[in-house]
């Protein structure tokens, strides 16, 4: 995926957003950018439940200022992520919090468990770069950002199509993170120190002929012109936690291990 980088400057105009009914000064951004900042979706959820947080607890932090460090644009112009820092501190004994911000909104992710009589059953992994980590073949589930629209399902369906060929319809596919917590949590949060990001952890479990299984394993897919290049991996669902330390992995074994009695 392509990106358009920008680093952000201090503006002399004085710009304000407001949290829990308190004006917070903002840095780092002009009013042309503060103004698509606050279209932004990941941002305006952040704020609702920033202030939401503050009204519950009696305004436990003083928020001191919001410093917009940097933005991250897509190709097409909108917003892929935002770096931001949070000048906050304890309202009783006025010690600081930890304010550092990588905000890139919420994804889904599906554990995608194939079946076929007399076999073992299968989970289809994806095998692409990742240069943070940096693995130049990392095998994780099939994942993808959200697009804004808040049809999770339909989300997840797009990206298992995408990643791997496979159509399935969107009543084929369960919410572990909703059946196990309901609406208490938006999802699994892998970096919560640091990160807003949110994960939707799906399943599927999908029937399928021997042939059209072992077909899958090793098959290149992916959108080449997003910059996709991926790789099909099959490995047995008994043996999964073993093969990769995703941790959208990791955690839909655990989820489907608690919940797979309830799953009909």
């Amino acid at each position: 995926m392509k990106f358009i980088r920008r680093y952000l400057t201090s503006t002399i105009m004085s710009l304000h957003i407001k949290i829990a009914e308190k004006q917070v000064p903002i840095t780092g951004c002009s009013k042309l950018e503060l103004d698509t900042l606050l279209k932004y979706q990941p941002f305006k959820d952040w704020l609702s439940a920033f202030s939401l947080q503050q009204q519950q607890r009696d305004n436990e932090f003083i928020v001191n200022s919001i410093d917009i460090q940097s933005i991250d644009n897509f190709g097409n112009n909108n917003i892929g992520f935002v770096k931001y820092k949070v000048d906050v501190q304890f309202k009783d004994s006025g010690k600081r919090a930890p304010g550092i911000v990588f905000m890139r909104g919420g994804a889904v992710s599906v554990l995608m468990i194939l079946t076929a009589e007399g076999e073992e059953d299968k989970v289809i992994l994806t095998k692409q770069p990742r240069i943070p980590v940096p693995h130049f073949a990392f095998p994780e589930l099939p994942a993808g950002m959200l697009d804004g629209s808040g049809n999770f399902a339909g989300t997840a369906a797009k990206e298992i199509e995408e990643e791997t060929g496979l159509i399935i319809k969107e009543n084929e596919l369960i919410d572990l993170t909703e059946l196990a917590y309901g609406d208490q949590w938006k999802g699994m949060y892998p970096s919560s120190g640091g990160s807003d990001e949110f994960v939707k952890l799906f399943l599927c479990i999908k029937q399928m002929d021997k042939l059209d299984i072992q077909k899958l394993d090793g098959k290149l897919t992916g959108l080449r012109d997003h910059g996709e290049s991926i790789t099909l991996q099959l490995v047995d669902l008994k043996t999964a936690w073993k093969s990769s330390p995703d941790a959208k992995l990791l955690a839909s074994l655990a989820l489907y291990d608690r919940l797979k009695n309830n799953i009909k």
